[in-house]
């Protein structure tokens, strides 16, 4: 029986990949170069630190370093997180204490969901590929 030896390196992102993240990336920092002190406000309440977190781990996809099931799995918690802030500050409250302000981060939420479900049917597609080569 003959022993190999081989060193597959994990697969890289698409350039898509990686030009739907830096889009994501964009989006998020004038977000928080908005949000202003609302931001510190949200960041002691809680309501901030997923985003952020988010904000932090998708610095790897942007850099093409990561494999599509990590891609996958950001571009999924994105989506809901990104579905949750739409209903954030669409509600009444956030309306009433934020006036337009509400309204613009809204749209911004919105399109960081089509960046995100873009990116996520990107993601399923590499995985596919991936899983297919792997196969052959």
């Amino acid at each position: 029986m003959e022993n190999q030896l081989t060193t597959s390196l994990p697969p890289k992102s698409t350039q898509l990949s990686c030009w739907l993240t830096a889009a994501q990336q964009l989006k998020d920092t004038l977000t928080i170069l908005g949000m202003n002190i609302w931001l510190v406000f949200g960041v002691l309440f809680g309501v901030a630190i997923p985003g952020l977190l988010l904000y932090f781990l998708r610095w790897r996809l942007v850099r093409g370093t990561s494999n599509p099931h990590r891609a996958l799995l950001l571009w999924s918690f994105s989506f809901v997180h990104e579905f949750f802030c739409v209903l954030l500050f669409q509600s009444a409250e956030m309306k009433a204490e934020l006036h337009e302000a509400a309204g613009l981060l809204s749209v911004g939420y919105l399109v960081g969901m089509g960046v995100s479900l873009i990116a996520l049917a990107e993601a399923v597609h590499s995985g596919h590929k991936v899983e297919s080569a792997a196969r052959l």
